[in-house]
């Protein structure tokens, strides 16, 4: 019996052990599983040895290495002195450095408006790794684009339409010259700085700071841009402004030829309309007679955006009669576009140029618009009491906006 009982305990305790083993197992994937063999239940007698035992082994989770001490910051060190500038790669062309369209007190006029007869300057700054004696002359051409950026210049066009300035580098003293138009602008001066470039590709290269002044006339065309002027510099993209070039040419020093470097860019033009001067029509004539002024009258104006010209006349007034006055309807009126005499009709008003729709265009030349063809008539009634009589003349220039 008690044989028997030893068998059943050494079952359930080998039973227990092997459990216990795969529970080790299944929580820790490295444990070390010893192979345990167990007889079967016939061949375990009372008698028990000794030396024999079970051993588990579950090796303990190794513990993480403690981390490096942070090394110590670095002081910062003073400051390191920025190197001298990288030179340009040399060039044989001329450079242009910078450019612009300015007031007499400095201001950009590049892509906005500027006044007729005011003083401008076009500034540009130049760089020429040969030395300022390679370059040759500097041209500036500014035309009027006619709502097309595709245009170029073409003196042909006008006076009021196309600019053409340009200076030379001729040896002793320099020269600023202007080429188109004649009267309808006028060149100023220029001025000129030239220096070694501290930033320049070698010894040789020198700067030239320079100025061209000019002052447009009162008819220099009308340019209002398209709303929405374009700061982009060298760029051509703005309609109905006035686009310029400015082209540096040199004389091939170290090239094989001569070379020119070129920008472009714009601006506009306020409108400007003004009755500069009119005669005064004096007429003598008698009862009965259509009697007209002994010589023609002028009509001088100014414009340089698209207009209409008229006249009208109030009535007739005797100095010393105020009963004895004439209806505006016995004076008549020819001049400017319109060859044939024409009477007044109570109120309304006798165009020269143009209509109350309609408009002529600016004059492409000339500073001033001159209308020396306007002569008046008075068609006298019959027993018109004699005397004086005076009346005012209305002159309007309206432009299209």
């Amino acid at each position: 019996m008690n044989r028997k009982v030893e068998k059943t305990i050494m079952k359930s305790f080998a039973t227990f052990l092997i459990f216990l083993t795969l529970l080790t197992t299944s929580n820790n994937p490295i444990a070390v599983i010893p192979i345990i063999e167990t007889a079967f239940a016939a061949d375990v007698t009372f008698d028990s040895d000794n030396n024999t035992y079970l051993k588990l082994t579950t090796p303990l989770e190794e513990e993480p290495e403690p981390p490096e001490p942070p090394e110590p910051p670095v002081p910062p060190g003073p400051p390191v002195p920025p190197g001298p500038p990288v030179p340009p790669s040399y060039k044989t062309e001329p450079i242009i450095n910078w450019y612009d369209l300015q007031t007499k007190t400095d201001v950009s006029m590049l892509n906005s408006k500027i006044d007729v007869k005011q003083e401008y300057k076009f500034c540009i700054n130049i760089s020429s790794h040969q030395g300022w004696d390679d370059i040759e002359q500097i041209d500036i051409q500014a035309w009027f684009d006619n709502g097309d950026d595709g245009t170029i210049y073409n003196q042909t066009e006008g006076g009021n339409l196309n600019m053409f300035l340009r200076y030379k580098n001729t040896t002793g003293a320099a020269s600023y010259t202007m080429l188109w138009p004649d009267n309808e602008v006028i060149k100023v001066s220029f001025t000129e700085k030239i220096e070694a470039d501290i930033n320049g590709n070698s010894n040789e290269t020198e700067c030239g700071n320079l100025t061209f002044s000019f002052i447009p006339g009162f008819q220099f065309r009308y340019a209002p841009g398209d709303d929405s002027w374009d700061k982009t510099k060298n760029e051509i993209n703005d309609i109905w402004s006035w686009n310029f070039l400015i082209s540096v040419t040199d004389s091939g020093e170290q090239a094989s030829s001569p070379k020119t470097t070129f920008v472009v860019d714009e601006f506009g033009i306020n409108s400007y309309t003004q009755i500069k001067s009119a005669g005064i029509p004096t007429i003598h004539g008698a009862p009965g007679e259509n009697a007209s002024v002994a010589s023609n009258i002028t009509i001088d104006t100014l414009s340089n955006v698209d207009y209409s010209l008229s006249v009208d006349v109030d009535a007739l007034l005797h100095k010393t009669h105020p009963t004895a006055n004439m209806s505006n309807q016995t004076i008549w009126v020819q001049g400017g576009d319109m060859t044939q005499f024409n009477n007044f009709e109570g109120n309304n008003s006798i165009y020269f140029y143009g209509s109350s729709t309609t408009f002529v265009g600016a004059d492409d030349n000339n500073t001033v618009k001159t209308t020396d063809n306007v002569n008046y008539r008075c068609n006298i009634p019959f027993g018109q009491i004699p005397g004086d009589y005076i009346t005012t003349v209305y002159y309007k220039m309206e432009t299209q906006s």
